[in-house]
């Protein structure tokens, strides 16, 4: 079981370094949070030719726990909700 659950990470990070590495992904803004956010970095970036807003969060408990939060950006066109898609 042990073994099974080591061939599972590995795959899983081996896949998505393969993912990444296929993706055209390129950064279009970047902001660094406030005096009480010196940990927070905001950014807009550009992959495959839609815009994704992530949010970079580092050493947000005492243990130095980080977290990164990555929400595709949508808008409405015609009364549908659709991908925003990067201008270049």
């Amino acid at each position: 079981m042990k073994r099974l659950l080591c061939v599972g990470v590995v795959l899983i990070i081996v896949l998505g370094s393969v993912a990444l590495g296929l993706a055209k992904i390129r950064q279009i803004d970047r902001e660094r949070g406030g005096a009480d956010l010196q940990n927070v970095n905001d950014r807009v970036l550009c992959v495959d030719g839609f815009k994704v807003f992530q949010t970079i969060v580092f050493a947000f408990d005492e243990r130095g726990g980080s977290a990164v939060s990555n929400i595709q950006l949508m808008e409405e066109r015609n009364g549908a909700l659709v991908p925003v898609r990067c201008s270049d």
